[in-house]
Order: structure tokens, then sequence, then C-alpha cells
């Protein structure tokens, strides 16, 4: 609308200044012959010298000439005049150079990428949320205790691990039950099942036996030490009665998905207000989203934001913390997308419930192509799993005053109410005193950081990868039976990789599209209509001032064919002693019409063209009565003889190309 409000603008101003110019110039050149007020030669030079300065100025800045360039003539029955193709060219670069303008201001690029951010319903980048058309996989690798007889029998000191694994399943992520609210956001439950990958597992099976801990013993075990003794009496004796033993042989898939254990069976029939589950699985536990819901940016006031938690089950801030720095849930990403637009050191946060914890995740290094597609590496800010020691914000992790050593983050309320902890693979960046009674343990920032690799401008993760580690944090339990020796261990269960190796092929190219191709098109755009309609406006001003000098210099026959009465009144001095201009340039344009091929009908007129003094060409005239033709053909112009003419001689003057 601004566009067409402004060419509307221009089309009547363009009218209204060549009506104003047309009423101006016909004012100028209005001229009065000095042949009839009787003047002499020598009285009238002056005058007339006057008169040619005014009209060579005329001639020079001649807006009749200018306008009249870029039009033909007006044919006989037309009311208009066809635009020449100077004008068209001009017309044409006047349109690129508003339409580069435009680009430049409102850039069409981020208008239409910024809605295809947005999450309507069937849009593109909603599908993709919806049910991610990606290979996202779960890692797994199982600490297998190898001298378990040993450790409990006193022998050893020391727990000795052997990492086992990797167990890979294949995660479904989908959003379902999908409901669009009035403020701009989605809300949802999200479905994570899982696919088991023999084939990616590397020889390893579901059904692989394995010692390792028993979690349901040392766990009620360490909750019950805590309490009074009339508690732990009836727990002491329970255990013993079942003869639970803190280390089993189980499979890997009882270990993750949950096993039957007498303690907690009993546990759930008679104290179901404590313990409220008959099995014990901690992956069945990290993907159990049954009941959860969230609420999603829809991206309709913040493209940008679109993907991003605005709450979790109807919170901005996760229940098991105080502060927003270890709480707050709104503005994080559940890893499916991040902020778009992001820019340079801008940090973004990260949730997911297997962490029970929002972390804060900075960019790390220079953007690289991955896929290629340009990506920024994102990993978790140093001391993230700090609970105070080092950053005095990360104490809202304590919990009534008590805080777990650096590199451990209690994660209780995520995991049944056990003293479960999360940390970096193999205790990576960890208290050393943390692992000080485990042997086993190899951490590698190479295989156990998390990183993601995000692409800026659409927060697209390209490649991914998050790492963590679940253990039991043991505190003094010597007062529970068949578990003193697990007394101030930190016993490592488990770690998980949650991994995006790269992008389908399809959506490679969809993106490849949408970042790289078009960006360049988009400046294309702009430079093209830029440059180009800078370069036709010059080509049409020159196109028409070359029109305009040559329609001087054409092929026609500019006839004056007015006959003129020379009496002895002495105002002009014989035609032999005048000169013929020598170029049509030297005309001016006002003595005659050149597009309408007008002869010339002012005394005075064909007085200026005579009093030219540059050079000039002709044929005598033989008597004082015959009419006199003078012609001068192009190539003769200059240093020709003077015409002789006579009083009283009837004259046509033609000039020939």
């Amino acid at each position: 609308k601004k566009i067409s409000g402004c060419l509307s603008y221009l089309s009547d101003f363009t009218f209204t200044t060549q009506k104003k110019m047309r009423e101006f110039l016909r004012f100028w050149q209005r001229r009065y012959s000095a042949v009839s007020q009787g003047l002499s030669n020598a009285a009238e030079y002056p005058r007339k010298s006057e008169r040619r300065k005014s009209l060579s100025n005329a001639q020079t800045l001649d807006g009749f000439s200018i306008l009249d360039s870029f039009f033909y003539k007006r044919r006989d029955g037309e009311r208009g005049r066809w635009p020449k193709s100077a004008f068209l060219f001009m017309a044409t670069g006047l349109v690129s150079v508003v339409f580069a303008i435009a680009v430049y201001i409102f850039n069409p690029y981020d208008l239409i990428f910024k809605w295809k951010l947005k999450f309507e319903k069937d849009g593109e980048v909603y599908n993709l949320w919806a049910k991610p058309p990606v290979d996202l996989y779960l890692k797994i690798f199982l600490f297998n205790i190898t001298n378990s007889e040993e450790f409990l029998a006193g022998k050893e000191d020391k727990l000795r691990v052997k990492e086992v694994g990797p167990f890979v399943y294949r995660e479904l992520l989908s959003h379902e039950n999908i409901t669009f609210n009035n403020n701009g956001t989605i809300t949802t439950t999200p479905r994570h099942p899982l696919v088991w990958q023999e084939e990616l597992s590397e020889g390893n099976s579901e059904d692989d036996e394995l010692i390792l801990p028993n979690i349901a013993l040392l766990s009620i075990a360490q909750v019950a030490a805590e309490k009074s003794y009339f508690f732990r009496l009836p727990i002491n004796i329970l255990i013993r009665q079942t003869d639970s033993q803190p280390l089993v042989r189980m499979t890997a898939r009882e270990f993750m998905f949950g096993y039957e254990s007498p303690l907690s069976t009993l546990g759930y029939q008679f104290l179901p207000n404590w313990i409220t589950f008959e099995k014990v699985g901690l992956i069945d536990r990290m993907y159990d989203f049954e009941g959860d819901y969230e609420t999603i940016f829809s991206g309709e006031t913040d493209p940008s934001m679109s993907g991003l938690y605005d709450t979790f089950k109807g919170s901005h801030n996760l229940p098991q913390w105080d502060g927003d720095h270890c709480s707050k849930v709104t503005g994080a990403s559940d890893g499916t997308k991040f902020k778009s637009f992001m820019e340079p050191n801008e940090t973004i946060t990260f949730f997911r419930k297997s962490m029970c914890t929002v972390k804060k995740m900075v960019q790390e290094g220079e953007p690289t192509k991955v896929s290629g597609l340009m990506a920024q590496r994102f990993v978790f800010e140093e001391n993230a799993l700090d609970n105070g020691a080092v950053e005095e914000k990360n104490k809202c992790y304590c919990r009534k005053g008590k805080c777990l050593p650096a590199g451990l983050i209690d994660v209780q309320e995520c995991y049944y109410g056990f003293p479960i902890a999360l940390s970096y693979p193999h205790f990576l960046d960890a208290d050393p005193n943390v692992g000080k009674n485990i042997i086993g343990l190899k951490p590698n920032r190479t295989e156990h950081e998390s990183f993601f690799m995000i692409q800026p401008t659409s927060g697209l993760p390209l490649r991914c990868a998050m790492r963590f580690q679940i253990n039991l944090a043991m505190k003094d339990v010597s007062s529970m039976s068949h578990v003193e020796q697990f007394s101030h261990t930190t016993i490592p269960m488990l770690w998980f990789d949650i991994s995006l190796h790269e992008l389908p092929p399809a959506l490679q190219n969809r993106f490849h599209l949408y970042l790289n191709v078009l960006p360049v098109l988009d400046h294309v755009l702009f430079y093209g209509c830029a440059i180009g309609g800078v370069l036709l406006l010059l080509f049409a001003v020159t196109k028409a001032s070359v029109g305009m000098s040559g329609s001087l210099q054409s092929t026609r026959k500019i006839s004056l064919q007015q006959t003129y009465d020379f009496r002895s009144t002495k105002v002009y001095a014989p035609c032999e002693e005048k000169r013929i201009p020598s170029d049509c340039h030297d005309v001016p344009t006002s003595v005659f019409d050149l597009e309408n091929e007008m002869a010339l009908s002012d005394t005075d007129e064909l007085e200026l063209l005579h009093d030219e003094r540059d050079s000039g060409h002709g044929t005598n005239c033989s008597n004082a009565s015959e009419d006199c033709t003078i012609t001068i053909p192009q190539e003769e112009r200059k240093n020709s003889p003077k015409p002789l003419c006579h009083q009283n001689s009837n004259f046509t003057l033609s000039i020939e190309r």
C-alpha cells in the first residue's frame, strides 16, 4: 500500500510539474520583433545579443524537448502519446530502485522465514515439531560390578566396575493431544517410546546378565537410615526376612525397565503411601511421561520462541527447586527446537524430564558446517553441576542446607524419591572424592561431554549428544542391615547418551534451500534491482539526451517556406552578410519544432537564425525577384561561400542530411 501510494503521488507530481513547466516556457519564449519598430541594426544589436543568450540558455534547458524526447508524436484520433523506449527504461529503472528500497526496508526473506517458524496447524515447522522425522537414539552403558563377592565379604573396600554397552534404542519422539490456546501457546502431551536396535548394539543383548546394584534395597535402606530407630527396626527385619542383597545378578532389560524385588513388593503392599511401585527400573522411570503435559510457545507473538517451553505441568517453575536459576522452565527447550535468530555469545536453556532440572548452555568455538549448514556448538556452562561450592547461585540445588559434592545433582523427585544423583559420565568434572571408592572409571571429555550443534538462524539442532550418568548417592547407612559397606559411597549404575548423528537427506535438502539458497537470492534480488535500476535510469536519461541531439541531426528537411519582404528600412543588412548556423545544435529549438516539423513563422526567429555567427554555406540568389533556395549538405557545412540575396527576394531554406 505504501509503494502504491508513493507511485500515485509521484504520478500526480509529475503531471503537475509538466503542466507548470509548459506554462513557464510559453511565457519565457515570447519574443517581439525589432522589424516592426523600425530600429537599426546598430541600435538593436545589444537587444539581439541578450535575446541570443536567452535563447541559447533555453536551447540547453528546454523542458518541452526533454519531455517530448520520451514520447512519440500524438497521432490523429488518439488522446495520448505512445512512450518511447527511453521512457520505458526510465519507468522500469524507477520501479526497480523502489523495489530494491522496499526489499532493504522490509526484508522479505526474514518475513517469510518468521512466518514459516510459527506453529500453525499443518504448517511445515509445526509438523516437524509434532513428529520429528529424525533418527534419535538412546545409548545405554551399564556398570557391571566385577568384585561383588570380595566387596561384600569385606576383602576389598572399593567397588570394581566395568562399562558394558551400548544397548541402543531408537526414540520415536512425538507430541500428541495438541491443543492451540488463545494466548499464543500450544498444550501437548509428549511421547517417547523406545524401539530396540539390535544391529546398533555391537553384540550386546537385553538378555545379557550382569551384577548390578539392587536399587530397591539400597534406596529403601538410605531413606530408612535417616528416620528414627522405631522406623528403621521393621525395615531391618523386612530386609533380613527377605534376604535381600545389595548386589544381584539380573538381565540388562530387567535393570533398565524394571525388576521385581521382594522388598519392593512387600513395601508396596504394606507401605503404599511410601512405596508406590512394584518394579524398579531406571530407564522405565526416565521415560515415564504418564500424566505429563507441557505448554509450548507457538511463535504467534514472537516467532523466535516457537517450540520453547512456557510451562511444564502447568507451572513456569519445577516444584523441587527454589529460585528461577534452578527451576525456571519458561524459555527452555526440550531439544526439538531451540531459540531462532540467535545472537553471538547468546545462551540457551535445556530441560528434559530425565535431568529433573533446567541447565544453561553456552556457545563454544566458532560456527562450523554440519550437513552443509552453518552450526554453532553449545555445551553446558562451566560448573553446571555445582551445588554452591564454586557458584553461589547453585546453592538452590541443596536440600535443607545439605549439599552434594560438586559434580552431583540431587534428582530424587524424578526417580521414585530414591537418593539418585545425576552426574556427567564417569564423574567427569566432579569432585575427585566422589569416585574415590570406585575403580574402573575413565572420564574422557570427547566421549562423555554433552553438546548441541545448532543452526543459529532457525534454532534447528543438526547434531547433538546429551550424556548423563545416574548414580546412587549413599550416605551413612551403617545402621541398616546388609548395606553397611556402602556408606558414603556414590555408586555409578548407568550412563546414557541421547544423540542425533545427522538429519535425514530430505530434511537437509529442505533446510539447505531455506538457509543457504534463499538468503543468497534475497541479496541478489536487492543488489540486482538496485544496480539494475540505477543503470536503467542512467541509460534512459542518456538515450533521451542523445535522442534530443540526434533529432536535430536526423535525416529530415527543415523547410522554412516563408516569404519575407526586405525593404530599404536598413533594419537588416544585405543577406550575403549573414551566416547560416553550421550545426543544428546552434539553432535555438524554440525557433522550430523538430518533432512536428513545423515551419518557422516568426520574423524575429528568422532574424536570430540568420544572426548566428558560427559558419555557413549556401548558393547565390541570381536576382532580386526570384525565389532563392539555400541548401546546406552535412559534409559541406563549414568553409562554404556566403549566400547572396537581394532585397524583395523570396527564399526557402532547406537543410539536408
